[in-house]
């Protein structure tokens, strides 16, 4: 339990900025309110924002950009309204309005885009609408309908996939509908019904999984309970038995921080509720996903000792987490072994971990191991002598640079390259002739050599130089070797190979970079 808001309500928008969340309007015993009103899941204490211009209630909120939406709702008859609150400047505007009136509504966030799904309407009833918002544009849409018409369903994201669980269906009755929709092809599927039917519920993702906590069940939806239930999407399974609500409510507001679901007052057998109930579901054992480990901004299979590299999966770590420039074997919680050796930790996250290649003798498949408190994965990759990858900035364009004899772009001594205006930090193509500085991982042994888990500055050359081409034209390489731990520099003469998005790539080793690298030469 957390410390109990200060105004018991139900039916309240909610949304989390930073570790906050924003708590806004809802129905208390004597009136629908417009108070603004922040958790803080650091101090676990209560503080007050702006007021929502509207006071309202049972509507959908989102956040995207670190804007809060309040959409729709009722008051005295439903609304249509839209208003947007900025926690930086503590202070509300109004945006497009949906082109319904509705309320008993949730909404999902995916891609920066805000989807409403199902709802209640005077003239409608349940709805089987799905509307999409873009915050950016301020436009709607319309999509693809539900197949079944329904109302306070418990929503959430799992991958690209948005989840609507229950719901109070035209019957009277809960449902236990659920089903999924795709963004891509703008269509509904019917997934594995949610055990407690039910409407109202507190719900939220977390390590993966859909939790459903609570909502209103029985005859009309009005008996709460304190059910709590998870859905697999890779299973398309449901499992229950988890840790019941403290206190069953119904029209909960609902919001994840931190690996938690918050489930903030609604309505109880008691009446309107203040309590802040918090769960904190078992964490995830970690999946590395299917050939995922690489050289970092490549897709390549292959890295080797001392490269710096990179693992994509779910559950790889509880949360974010940045090495001081100190080499950890452990970060966040999270380990990586290759080949038996720990690994150097630079950056951990749910989905993606990057970290420098233990020195091994080794040549050929090994595994690598992913372990955090909740288990272990383990998967292979092959080490090699050479596994050559660039650093890029951007998606295609790779990282380089040329020395000046003044500040340059960068205001450091050196030209940053790259097409004119293409990034926020100022860049310019590179003419032929110049020698231009690339950067890269995995381009072999160096001499002397540098070991991998230390702090390194110099110059260790390579016995082996690459092949570059420009183009498709040979570039003269003129040095190659290891700078800072793990970071080669290649040094080449630009060819002539004409103007723009020149190809770049380099060979060594009988390895080749990443496909489809870019420098732009004029």
């Amino acid at each position: 339990m957390g410390a109990p808001m200060p105004t018991a309500r139900t039916g309240p928008f909610t949304g989390v900025v930073g570790t906050h969340i924003y708590v806004v309007g809802g129905s208390t015993s004597s009136s629908i309110v417009n108070v603004n009103e922040i958790y803080d899941t650091a101090t676990n204490t209560w503080s007050t924002g702006a007021p929502m211009p509207t006071p309202r209630y049972i509507g959908a909120s989102a956040v995207v950009g670190n804007i809060l939406y309040a959409i729709g709702g009722a008051n005295n008859g439903q609304l249509n309204v839209v208003e947007a609150y900025n926690p930086a400047t503590d202070t509300w505007s109004t945006k497009a309005p949906v082109p319904i009136i509705i309320n008993s509504v949730y909404s999902a966030v995916l891609n920066n885009i805000v989807y409403l799904i199902g709802g209640f309407n005077g003239a409608g009833g349940r709805l089987t609408t799905m509307l999409s918002y873009n915050p950016a544009t301020n436009v709607w849409s319309t999509l693809a309908p539900l197949n079944l018409g329904k109302s306070l369903s418990a929503v959430g994201v799992l991958g690209s996939t948005i989840v609507s669980a229950g719901g109070l269906a035209n019957s009277g009755a809960v449902t236990a509908d659920t089903e999924g929709y795709n963004a891509a092809t703008n269509a509904w599927t019917t997934l594995a019904p949610i055990p407690t039917a039910r409407q109202g519920s507190c719900f939220g993702v977390e390590g993966g999984l859909f939790y459903v906590a609570g909502g209103g069940a029985g005859s009309g939806g009005n008996f709460p309970v304190n059910v709590t239930e998870a859905y697999d999407l890779a299973t398309n399974s449901w499992t229950g038995g988890l840790p019941p609500m403290p206190f069953a409510v119904g029209s909960a507001g609902s919001a994840t921080v931190g690996g938690s679901l918050y489930c903030f007052g609604g309505s109880s057998d008691l009446g309107f509720a203040d309590y802040v109930q918090i769960y904190q579901p078992p964490p995830s054992p970690p999946v590395i996903s299917s050939g995922s480990i690489v050289p970092v901004y490549s897709s390549s299979t292959t890295i080797q000792s001392g490269e710096w590299a990179s693992i994509y999966g779910s559950n790889l770590a509880p949360a974010v987490a940045v090495w001081n420039g100190d080499f950890p074997k452990k970060l966040g919680g999270t380990s990586v072994t290759v080949d038996g050796k720990p690994a150097y930790l630079w950056f951990v996250s749910p989905g993606q971990i990057n970290f420098q290649v233990p020195d091994d003798m080794a040549t050929g498949t090994v595994p690598v191991v992913v372990t955090t408190a909740a288990g272990s994965s383990t998967s292979t990759v092959t080490l090699a002598g050479y596994a050559p990858a660039f650093l890029l900035l951007g998606s295609k364009y790779v990282t380089a640079i040329v020395p000046t004899s003044g500040l340059g772009n960068s205001g450091g001594g050196y030209d940053l390259i790259g097409p004119a205006g293409a990034f926020s930090f100022p860049s310019r193509p590179v003419k032929a002739g110049e020698t231009v500085e690339l950067y890269g991982v995995g381009f072999g042994p160096t001499n002397p050599t540098v070991l991998a888990g230390q702090l390194y500055s110099g110059a260790a050359p390579s016995p082996v130089f690459p092949q570059i081409t420009v183009g498709g034209v040979q570039a003269q390489v003129v040095f190659s070797g290891i700078v800072e731990a793990g970071l080669f520099q290649i040094n080449v003469v630009v060819p002539n190979a004409g103007s723009g998005d020149q190809l770049l790539q380099a060979t060594v080793g009988g390895m080749t970079t990443q496909a489809n690298v870019f420098i732009t030469v004029q």
